[in-house]
């Protein structure tokens, strides 16, 4: 068993995660762990840390920690990605009678993940369709969200009890209730010489009260230091924490987006690790090794890839594009093999003719696996 550090993060103002190339009108609505290390890393430095004593150890295959995604959670309700595919938990006849409700569902509970874990068929614990009264499980969100019966008491009070008569809300009406809200804000663009005016819209998540994003960190050498009389990696985590929470995660971060206070919570999360060749439920990027490659992806169930690019800022050049990327997705099912830590770090930095010279640092991305074995 990994037993992982829960952080929670409980935004101000939402916040704005870009999901395709320039497009400022999507965002995300969790935070890929390459993202997250990204800016923990960042932080860091400009903390006045040392960047290569952070990366050695990743680099050299010997972590000091090891992090998930963040994803949403809803009071006390922790929630995690829906699997790739679905057929060792779904009969054939649900999978094709319920194809378009299981493909609206984004996050799963804690409670049906662990069920899962196990290798129990889950067809009599999907949320019911319509207007029914649920029995076992319910849906948030219109379906983006799925949880049990028995987790609701767990769900923030203003998602269970109506305000005004001070009642149980009833289960069916759940569905209506939301985690987080996507917008479109509209923003102004003001041209420097004739100072024309032009709008845009920026997307932006924001959380219903009491809802939020977790992140689960794995400590492997929690007071190992990070350099010469430089702090350990737990106190260089939690320094950067607190400067992220002032400075923001995400983009947009000068107009207040990405700004949030963070806990760390008393109780661990505890996950099951694979067996040698098992198979690992992801709840990180992947970035596989060479040597990992082609069993991870091959003798898979199912997999997805995301392609990751964008820009780099760094303090010692112009903001360049970084090189893309491909990691393997969340909530996918990678065969392992040995006992880990699976992934690397690759570094991205720009490679190509450039007038302004180039980077004269690495620019890590972050793509150990991270998950739970699945029975």
């Amino acid at each position: 068993m990994a037993d992982f550090t829960i952080y929670r993060l409980t935004f101000r103002a939402g916040f704005h995660i870009g999901v395709r190339g320039v497009n400022m009108e999507e965002s995300g609505t969790h935070i890929p762990s390459d993202s997250l290390f990204a800016a923990i890393v960042d932080a860091f430095v400009r903390s006045g840390g040392d960047a290569e004593g952070f990366a050695r150890p990743f680099q050299e295959r010997n972590p000091p920690f090891l992090l998930t995604s963040a994803f949403p959670f809803a009071g006390d309700v922790r929630f995690f990605p829906m699997p790739v595919p679905l057929d060792r938990w779904f009969s054939p006849e649900t999978l094709r009678e319920r194809s378009k409700d299981l493909k609206k569902v984004n996050f799963l509970s804690e409670g049906l993940f662990q069920r899962m874990l196990k290798g129990e068929q889950m067809d009599e614990w999907l949320f019911p369709k319509g207007e029914a009264e649920p029995t076992q499980g319910l849906a948030l969100q219109g379906g983006v969200f799925w949880l049990t019966k028995e987790e609701v008491e767990r769900l923030p009070e203003h998602m269970r009890i109506n305000p005004q008569t001070r009642r149980p809300i009833p289960l069916r009406a759940l569905s209506r209730h939301s985690v987080f809200t996507p917008q479109q804000v509209p923003r102004v663009t003001l041209d420097r010489v004739s100072s024309a005016s032009n709008i845009f819209y920026a997307g932006r998540v924001s959380f219903a009260s009491g809802c939020g994003l977790w992140f689960g960190v794995h400590w492997l050498q929690p007071d190992r230091v990070v350099s010469a009389n430089g702090p350990s990696f737990r106190e260089a985590l939690l320094t950067a924490l607190a400067i992220l929470a002032d400075d923001g995660l995400g983009g947009e971060r000068t107009i207040g987006y990405g700004g949030f206070s963070w806990e760390e919570k008393p109780e661990k999360l505890s996950l099951p690790d694979p067996n040698d060749g098992g198979l690992l439920w992801l709840l990180s990027r992947y970035h596989p090794r060479r040597e990992e490659l082609p069993a991870a992806l091959t003798e898979s169930p199912g997999y997805r890839l995301s392609a990751v690019a964008g820009w780099l800022r760094s303090y010692q050049g112009p903001s360049q594009r970084r090189q893309r990327l491909w990691l393997v997705a969340e909530g996918s099912l990678i065969r392992t093999a040995g006992s880990g830590p699976w992934g690397d770090i690759t570094d991205v930095r720009p490679r190509y003719l450039n007038p302004a010279g180039d980077l004269p640092h690495p620019v890590w991305r972050y793509g150990f696996a991270v998950g739970a074995g699945v029975t």
